[in-house]
């Protein structure tokens, strides 16, 4: 692929591939959809046996295949690539990547990628810097061709092969016509050492929600600390798309400040913003080294009040992959979840909701929605954070059913209305004999209620006072007869 025919076949004045899928032939696509010999005849017209025009309606009608060739989709993708590579008329090859774009973004970095090893060589090292220093010209050069298709493989390609000027020429690329361009070109510069975070600012604002996202993505490859300071302001001031895309990505930064702006975000008003915080949170605490977990867990109890629906509700989402309960349709208090995590950012996100429900006030808020979730957590399909429920219950809920019994009184002629807000012994004996729970699910629920039977008896020793447990009010009369 270059920037001219590649034969004698002279290129014809065609319209050019950068069109949109509303602007491809509707009577190409109709006949993309029928098979010839097992392959579908759009394919079958990219042969160079047909004229370029021809060949150009081809590859945009591939861009938007019926759904009758579902099945050949590898085969049409791999057909555009050799088009888009080999193609011997520019308006086809343009119009090949526009159709890779439309099957998948990364088609389009994949072809970056093929084209850069086409030029580097393997013979000996002085050939394969002469072949990447070329494949970087090639690539600086598309980034001023006519077609946004070139522009587009160009931006990608020199982020990937870099050179000594190839952030300056990225920087040209970031007032382009297409979004496309545009955020590829942000991208490429912070990838090949860009370091200007001035540049960048105005496209965190951008109105393309495409370009948004790749300031963001290029502020985070910088990481600087002018970078996330200005990832910090747009996490306080964007629109909520905005806020989203910069939680979401600054839990890949091992950095205390960036931490900071994630838990200021766990107050967003957007309930989405707040889970994606969450989850970008955990991942800190999971995978990083510079902030530690205890850390974390430490200004999170110092400085957020308990809130059901805010804080706890986040770090819930975050740690509530299905349950087996809720697999098969029996579960008793189902979370909406927020989508698969990583196992360790799971697990964090359970900790951290361990550990801010056990040291919330219990008069603060009504709990019992958090307490029935670790309830049916003991049932969750992660063993360790099944374990993580079982090994907090007792802890979280002993305190808040003893501290209702003043020292010296005599016990209940029954358990007392918890003040968490749900009857815990009921829900736990519930699952310890549920049928559809896992039995290991079973076994955690018949561990928490001996603990919780223990906590309960030794609390009650430690205030002096008689206590027997009982599990109805006959059982503590009985316990006196005779």
């Amino acid at each position: 692929m270059d920037d001219g025919p590649r034969t004698d076949e002279a290129p014809e004045p065609t319209e050019s591939g950068d069109a949109g899928r509303g602007r491809r032939d509707p009577s190409a696509r109709a006949d993309a959809g029928r098979t010839d010999g097992g392959r579908p005849p759009a394919m079958a017209r990219l042969d160079r046996r047909f004229d370029a025009s021809t060949r150009r309606e081809a590859a945009e009608a591939l861009g938007n295949p019926s759904s009758s060739m579902s099945g050949d989709r590898d085969r049409i993708v791999e057909a555009l690539f050799g088009t888009a590579l080999d193609d011997p008329d520019e308006a086809v090859r343009a119009a090949a990547i526009e159709s890779l774009y439309f099957h998948g973004d990364a088609h389009v970095d994949r072809l970056a990628r093929r084209i850069a090893e086409r030029r580097s060589g393997e013979d000996s090292e002085e050939r394969g810097r002469e072949a990447e220093r070329s494949a970087a010209e090639t690539f600086a050069r598309w980034l001023d061709h006519g077609r946004a298709a070139y522009r587009m493989v160009g931006a990608t390609g020199l982020g990937v092969v870099g050179g000594e000027d190839a952030a300056p020429r990225l920087r040209e690329g970031f007032d382009d016509g297409d979004a496309r361009v545009r955020a590829r070109t942000v991208r490429g510069y912070a990838r090949v050492g860009g370091e200007e975070v001035e540049a960048v600012r105005p496209l965190v604002n951008a109105p393309n929600d495409l370009v948004r996202s790749a300031a963001v993505d290029a502020l985070v490859e910088m990481d600087t600390d002018d970078a996330v300071e200005l990832l910090a302001l747009a996490a306080r001031r964007g629109n909520e798309r905005l806020r989203l895309a910069v939680v979401e990505r600054l839990g890949d930064l091992d950095r205390r400040d960036a931490t900071g702006v994630l838990l200021g975000s766990l107050e967003d008003p957007s309930e989405a913003v707040r889970r994606a915080a969450a989850a970008s949170v955990a991942r800190v605490v999971a995978e990083a080294d510079a902030v530690p977990a205890g850390d974390v867990r430490d200004r999170l109890l110092a400085e957020r009040p308990f809130e059901a629906d805010g804080l706890l509700a986040a770090f819930r989402a975050v740690a509530a992959e299905r349950t087996a309960a809720d697999r098969t349709g029996e579960g008793r208090n189902r979370s909406s979840g927020a989508g698969a995590q990583n196992p360790d950012v799971r697990r964090y996100a359970a900790w951290l909701y361990c550990e801010l429900l056990e040291a919330a006030d219990p008069a603060a808020a009504d709990r019992s929605a958090a307490v029935e979730w670790l309830i049916d957590a003991l049932d969750h399909r992660d063993r360790l954070v099944a374990d993580l429920a079982a090994a907090y219950l007792p802890r979280i809920v002993s305190e808040d059913e003893t501290e209702e019994v003043p020292g010296g009184e005599d016990p209940p002629d029954g358990p007392a209305e918890s003040p968490l807000g749900v009857d815990v012994e009921r829900e736990l004996r519930s699952l310890a004999s549920d049928g559809a729970a896992s039995e290991a699910a079973r076994e955690r629920a018949r561990a928490v209620l001996r603990r919780f039977k223990r906590a309960v008896v030794e609390a009650a020793a430690d205030r002096h006072v008689e206590y027997v447990y009982v599990r109805w009010p006959a059982d503590y009369t009985e316990s006196y007869d005779g």
